[in-house]
């Protein structure tokens, strides 16, 4: 199944209302008919006249595209992020989507289509659509097409390092840490563009302090980090005291190719005082 025919989604943007600021445009009978119904097995993807399947946490979690998510549901990727909560009802704590006050909380503050900033649990989602719904089109490219006539996604490589696990980097307050991914590279020789996310929300947990950054740039192959705090104020704006926080990066690399593919990198950054 690495080669994927089966695909889950969470896109009920127009049968629940809850997409606001997202694109919907990869979601429509019309782009699957032209995108993914194709070959021999596309051809039996069926047409939904509510919504597609669910239960995506369940499966795109699982992708080894560079996010990294199946190791902590906290930390956010193609199928959502979740908090570790016990809801009413429960006997005890779960992972799911909800929480509120505090930074207990799933929702994520995304950008939005119309260039407007939402907050809620569906961006969790629906902020990496147009990577996997493109991935997606690309695995069913693979089912009909030689590798030669078909795209891949590109290698990243971090400060020397290849891999699709997280890059763990230390840095004290007052110090800089560099990142280079000029190393990087494309199978199919396209070129790359880079993006690094600063993803705030990602890693909470109960008990976890979570620190704060910022980045020279968002673009291109090189960055400088600098931390900020150790610990990031909390809904009420009052900065706790503590020697250490985690706060996580992510580097986006997308190829230019048809369809385009993208590949991440996860860097956890431990901010310690001294």
């Amino acid at each position: 199944m690495s080669r994927l025919l089966i695909r889950l989604f969470d896109a009920g943007d127009f049968f629940y209302r809850n997409g606001m600021g997202a694109d919907s445009s990869l979601i429509t009978n019309e782009w699957l008919e032209k995108n993914i119904r194709k070959g021999p097995l596309g051809k039996h993807y069926p047409k939904f006249e509510y919504i597609m399947e669910g239960d995506t946490p369940a499966f795109l979690g699982l992708l080894n595209n560079g996010l990294a998510s199946h190791q902590s549901p906290s930390w956010g990727g193609w199928g959502g992020r979740y908090v570790y909560r016990q809801p009413n009802g429960e006997t005890s704590p779960i992972w799911t989507q909800g929480g509120g006050g505090g930074s207990l909380t799933s929702q994520d503050e995304v950008v939005g289509v119309d260039g407007k900033i939402y907050v809620s649990d569906q961006a969790t989602i629906w902020r990496w659509r147009d990577a996997f719904q493109l991935d997606f089109a690309a695995r069913m490219d693979w089912t009909i097409k030689p590798y030669n006539k078909a795209n891949h996604h590109p290698a990243i490589i971090v400060n020397g390092v290849k891999s699709n696990e997280p890059l763990y980097a230390n840095v004290a307050l007052g110090k800089t840490l560099k990142l280079d991914a000029s190393d990087s590279s494309d199978p199919d020789g396209n070129e790359l563009k880079y993006r690094w996310i600063i993803y705030p929300e990602a890693g909470y947990e109960p008990g976890q302090s979570m620190a704060s950054l910022t980045l020279d740039k968002t673009q291109g192959d090189r960055v400088t980090l600098t931390p900020l705090k150790t610990c990031r104020g909390d809904w009420h704006n009052k900065t706790p005291s503590c020697a250490f926080g985690v706060a996580h990066l992510i580097l986006e690399v997308t190829d230019n190719g048809s369809p385009a593919l993208t590949r991440y990198r996860r860097i956890v950054v431990r901010v310690s005082e001294k």
